[in-house]
Formats: C-alpha cells, sequence, structure tokens
C-alpha cells in the first residue's frame, strides 16, 4: 500500500491550517479595531455642542447640590425649565458619582475651577448608552459646552461598517495577490 498521496496531501493540509488561524486572528484584530473607530467616528458626528446648533442629547445630565454636599442627578431639559431653590451648581467635592434609576450610574468631575466659575465633565451610564457632557457651571446657571453619546444604534452601525471594511481589505489583498502571482509568472 503506498501512503504517499495520503501524507502529502496531509502535510499541506497541516501547513495551511496554522496560516488560515493566524488569518483569522488578523481579521478578528481588524474588525474590531474598526468597529472601534468607527463608533468613536460616529460619535463625534453626533456630539453636539454650541456651536454646531444641535439640540443637545436628552441624556445630558448636570449635578445639582445641595448645602449638605450632597447631589442630584439631572436632565439638562429638567433645569431649563424649573427653577431650583436651596441648591448650587458648583460641586463641594472634586467628584461624585451615584447610581440614578436602578442600573444607571452618574459621574462628575471638576476639571478646571476658578472662584465663580467650573468647568465639570459628567457621564451617564445607562444599559443603553453612556452620555458625557462638559459644562459651565456657577452657582445658578448651567451653559452646556459638549455632550457626546455613544449607544447601542452606533455599535451596529459600527460593526456593519467594521464587516465591510474588512471583507474590502480581503477583496484588495486577493486582488493584489494575483497581480503579483501573475507578474512573476511571466
Amino acid at each position: 500500500m503506498n501512503n504517499q498521496p495520503h501524507s502529502a496531501t496531509h502535510s499541506s493540509t497541516t501547513q495551511k491550517r496554522p496560516r488560515q488561524l493566524k488569518q483569522r486572528i488578523l481579521k478578528l484584530i481588524l474588525f474590531c479595531g474598526f468597529c472601534i473607530l468607527y463608533i468613536f467616528i460616529l460619535a463625534t458626528i453626533d456630539s453636539r455642542t454650541a456651536s454646531n446648533h444641535k439640540p443637545w442629547h436628552s441624556d445630558l445630565t448636570i449635578a445639582a447640590f445641595n448645602p449638605d454636599g450632597s447631589f442630584l442627578a439631572l436632565p439638562y431639559s429638567y433645569i431649563q425649565q424649573h427653577p431650583l431653590a436651596g441648591t448650587s451648581f458648583l460641586a463641594q467635592n472634586t467628584e461624585g458619582s451615584k447610581q440614578k434609576n436602578d442600573n444607571d450610574t452618574f459621574k462628575y468631575t471638576i476639571i478646571e475651577q476658578t472662584a465663580q466659575h467650573q468647568q465639570i465633565r459628567t457621564s451617564l451610564r445607562t444599559n443603553r448608552s453612556i452620555t458625557i457632557a462638559i459644562y459651565q457651571a456657577t452657582a445658578h446657571t448651567v451653559t452646556p459646552i459638549k455632550s457626546t453619546s455613544y449607544n447601542i444604534e452606533q455599535i451596529s452601525m459600527a460593526a456593519v461598517m467594521a464587516l465591510i471594511s474588512v471583507l474590502i481589505l480581503q477583496f484588495a489583498y486577493r486582488l493584489l495577490g494575483r497581480r503579483t502571482t501573475k507578474k512573476q509568472t511571466r
């Protein structure tokens, strides 16, 4: 019995497996990298500032401080419509956090401070999004500077865009490989 052809096929298959595994790992790494890049790009495009005149994200949340140092995490839309007596928008501590509505987490950090003004960064994490905001606060007023939202819809759009990008790269790589092979055989 001659095992030569079987051995050659087995050897060829064994050599292809590590190469295929490396290619799959590379595709996965590219896919993940593209996903992160596209999420960042989509969130940046959707970013709201005073200069781009888009309405503020509905999850833009402001910290309103009580005299005892505790604080409330309130939507900016609520603060615009309701006067808040006995509270200030100036923080006593440089940072703080709290659970809001069971699963939501709100955090604030003072990023710049003068005697009468604070620039505060907040983040509200819900099960569907993360909204990061920066605003200027005085004792009685709040002026939003920027809000950025990272949400579920952006993740699914980024995944589709990443998949398309990886497929385009794969097609271009194969096309280039064929051209190189044709030039070498001439």
